[in-house]
């Protein structure tokens, strides 16, 4: 059985493939488009996750969609009703038109296609369940999802077991934490879809000084998980508020009202200078946030006492939150997929209908996260032989053993390194194939990296791969953390010899690399370590303000366009 799953009505729209309960490739729309969050139909991720398997869409049995309009559709109906004069309601009923014409274009590409098989829709919140559940190996779990909003809810737990799913409570429109943390992150300068990460690295500069502030915005509650204070937001009233796409790209008005001005002063525009007061509000924020979800999770442990958590949806991308769940909760096994959000949800959704064609028991799959393209020595050759503009480089063919030895040490002499080998990742972090790579040691390193390619934020830190077998020694961490996405204590010996990784709060994003998940990553920071007797390297996106690269050509357009100096793709090294 072969099984197409697709994220196609929210932002970060993406294709996954799965022949017999195995997942085969999965990617986003955006690597191919190039534009951030693209939204729009995710036709070459579509093309290929067919051309992995060598077929054509006739051959698919089903196309899971991670979206259900019949969802929840009593309580949609009822909201409508009590709130039918609102301009809020007409639109949303509208944007619900907007999702049924999408889909009538999917089946009208599926037919011209000779597509035979059935859609299946899939609730949202469901799918990304089941984006996290179906790679735990965890026998039975609770399971938290939490994001904006799908299929007008945006917080569900479950209790899983082997063979049963059961939904325990739902927070419904127009309740929601992404929301909360989306219109702190407008309100502090970040307009931007996706600009979450900017306030949570702003937020390790600052002080909790505004928790009473917050806790009047949004109150934890036993019964309803939580509650909004409506008055300090526009998504649910505001005649003005406008959601839409614009080129594929999700936009969004403001989503806090006059009383969060009021509350905090006037909102920060994304040339302002960033002072101690917008730091404060992001910690504070942060905090209020954090505690909130503890209080839930230990609701939901004191009531079932299961030992395992599943986390997903876009706030399980919270590194802060997740590098703090196992002091702060009772919990004592999490997961959480590397793709937690939205485009994750193609893979939650065909993971779901697969397990109902298995009687509903989940196969467990474990590769998770090298899902996308990959490209032959081959093929980089022939663009190697047809571009001019890097004629004057020094161009090397070298075995991995060469590899690994030539850039190892020419991290070691602070050269900044594109590193392109393997499958591409899935989800927003490099993790060793498609990534920007510099030498920890040296306290400059970030100020380098900046100037060179990535021209961001100064607050915000770069991360650090380590040797598995080594993380304990350098971070207050005894578990794998192979996603990127956990925020851990720095220990003292990480202060010292890698200042480079290490955030001012004393903390460090980190990734735990192994060898038989990735054996080429793991042998170059090998390599590096017998160098310099440290088994870390920077590890960054290979990008410069656009999506991650995805082919050897952008790779080389990138390399061509900074002042990186060093250029890896498969076996083939450039230098300047």
């Amino acid at each position: 059985m072969i099984i197409l799953g697709l994220n196609y009505f929210h932002p970060d729209s993406s294709a996954c493939i799965l022949k017999n309960g195995k997942l085969i490739a999965a990617v986003e729309e955006e690597r191919f488009v190039r534009i951030k969050h693209f939204s729009g139909f995710p036709e070459n991720s579509i093309n290929f996750c067919l051309k992995i398997l060598k077929i054509e869409i006739s051959d698919i049995d089903i196309v899971a969609l991670n979206y259900n309009p019949k969802s929840n559709i009593r309580d949609k109906i009822i909201y409508s009703l009590k709130n039918i004069y609102k301009f809020s309601t007409l639109k949303k009923i509208y944007n619900q038109k907007n999702k049924s014409k999408n889909q009538n274009e999917l089946e009208i590409f599926l037919k011209k296609k000779n597509f035979k098989g059935k859609i299946i829709n899939v609730e949202h919140h469901l799918s990304h369940l089941y984006s996290s559940l179906s790679f735990s190996n965890f026998k039975n779990c609770i399971g938290l999802t939490i994001d904006g909003f799908g299929d007008f809810c945006s917080m569900v737990s479950y209790v899983c077991n082997e063979n049963q799913i059961k939904p325990i409570k739902k927070v419904l429109f127009p309740h929601s934490l992404g929301i909360f943390y989306q219109a702190t992150t407008q309100f502090l300068g970040f307009k931007n879809y996706g600009d979450e990460y900017k306030l949570m690295g702003l937020a390790s500069y600052g002080k909790p000084k505004y928790l009473d502030q917050f806790s009047d915005i949004v109150k934890y509650s036993k019964s309803n998980y939580f509650l909004l204070n409506l008055k300090y937001f526009t998504h649910h009233s505001d005649n003005k508020f406008k959601y839409f796409f614009e080129n594929g790209i999700p936009k969004f008005n403001d989503l806090f009202s006059n009383r969060f001005v009021e509350k905090f002063g006037n909102c920060r525009n994304s040339n302002d200078d960033i002072t101690q007061h917008h730091m404060d509000i992001a910690c504070s924020m942060q905090n209020h946030f954090e505690n909130i979800i503890f209080k839930i999770l230990n609701q939901l442990y004191d009531e079932y006492k299961i030992e395992n958590l599943c986390l997903s949806g876009g706030c399980a991308f919270n590194s802060k939150l997740n590098g703090l769940l196992k002091d702060k909760t009772k919990f004592k096994n999490i997961y959480i997929h590397p793709n937690a959000g939205d485009a994750g949800g193609s893979i939650g959704a065909s993971m779901y209908v697969n397990s109902l064609k298995n009687n509903k028991k989940r196969n467990v799959d474990i590769n998770s996260s090298y899902l996308g393209p990959e490209y032959s020595n081959e093929y980089i050759k022939k663009i190697l032989d047809n571009r001019n503009d890097i004629k004057n480089f020094k161009i090397k063919y070298l075995n991995d053993e060469e590899i690994y030895k030539t850039t190892a040490k020419k991290i070691s002499e602070n050269h900044v390194i594109g590193w392109f080998k393997g499958r591409m990742e899935w989800g927003p972090r490099a993790l060793g194939n498609r990534s920007i790579l510099a030498n920890p040691i040296n306290k400059n390193i970030k100020d380098i990296l900046n100037i060179k390619i990535k021209l961001r934020e100064k607050f915000r830190p770069f991360a650090p791969a380590i040797l598995f077998d080594h993380k304990e020694k350098y971070f207050e961490i005894d578990y794998h953390s192979p996603f990127m996405l956990n925020v851990v204590q720095a220990k003292e010996i990480s202060k010292i010899k890698i200042p480079a990784v290490v955030h001012v709060d004393n903390t460090c994003r980190v990734q735990t690399v192994k060898q038989n998940e990735n054996k080429h990553f793991y042998n170059l920071i090998n390599e590096f370590y017998k160098i310099t007797n440290v088994p870390v390297l920077v590890n960054t996106s290979f990008n410069e303000n656009e999506p991650i690269v995805q082919n050897p050509e952008e790779a080389l357009n990138c390399f061509l366009r900074t002042n990186m100096d060093f250029l890896v793709l498969e076996n083939w090294t450039i230098s300047r």
